[in-house]
């Protein structure tokens, strides 16, 4: 459960910028809702980076998760194959070199331990899970398959099939790239438009598809 509190903790931010962009208002004479004149839309990047700080919270707990169940997945029988295509690349052994390269893991009193810290140090690391399709693929690594289906199924409402649920995904994804990596500018260089309520239904959204992950790998707390 503490991955979880370590999440509470990381999505937070995002409530903290919208708070702090309601508060700028106020102090510039602004009405809580409404346009911004041309001179006041400096403020809209607090939403934006709401959207990125909420993303960004989801990406680090999907892989405090994975960290986690490593091991535990390398104890199953069978391991997950997608786990075993990964530690292929860990501990390769082919010839003369890859063999001496692997004593260290054959010494080790706890492999599983050091083929968790080697996967993650190589590979996993510079990976992101923000894109359903990573996501999913960082939960085959832990042996839970289908990861959205099984999401869905605890997502009570309209529009939450797995379906839905990626879709929503995909698209606030593109969006925190859009401002992270674009400077949410249009082909023609204008800002992309913003609204302060679409940065809390992001943040919304990831909190409810986080906690609905985690009680699949840990069931209800």
């Amino acid at each position: 459960m503490s991955l979880y509190l370590d999440f509470e903790s990381s999505i937070s931010a995002a409530d903290k910028l919208l708070a702090m962009y309601s508060e700028l208002r106020k102090l510039r004479g602004l009405a809580q809702r409404g346009a911004l004149s041309g001179e006041n839309k400096d403020l809209l990047w607090l939403p934006r980076s709401a959207v990125v700080a909420s993303l960004s919270a989801l990406d680090a707990y999907v892989h405090s998760i994975i960290y986690d169940r490593l091991p535990h997945a390398l104890r199953l029988n069978p391991v997950p194959l997608a786990l075993c295509e990964a530690m292929s690349a860990v501990i390769p052994i082919k010839n003369a070199d890859s063999f001496r390269s692997a004593v260290p893991v054959l010494a080790s009193n706890d492999s599983f331990a050091y083929l968790t810290n080697s996967l993650k140090e190589r590979t996993l690391a510079f990976l992101s899970y923000q894109a359903p399709e990573k996501i999913a693929a960082g939960y085959e690594l832990i042996g839970v398959s289908d990861i959205f289906a099984r999401v869905s199924a605890m997502w009570p409402g309209p529009a939450t099939s797995a379906d839905d649920i990626k879709r929503y995904l995909a698209n606030y994804v593109k969006r925190r790239n859009q401002i992270a990596h674009e400077g949410d500018l249009e082909g023609g260089g204008a800002e992309r438009s913003m609204q302060p309520d679409y940065a809390r239904g992001c943040k919304d959204f990831v909190v409810n598809l986080a906690s609905r992950l985690n009680r699949v790998v840990y069931g209800p707390q």
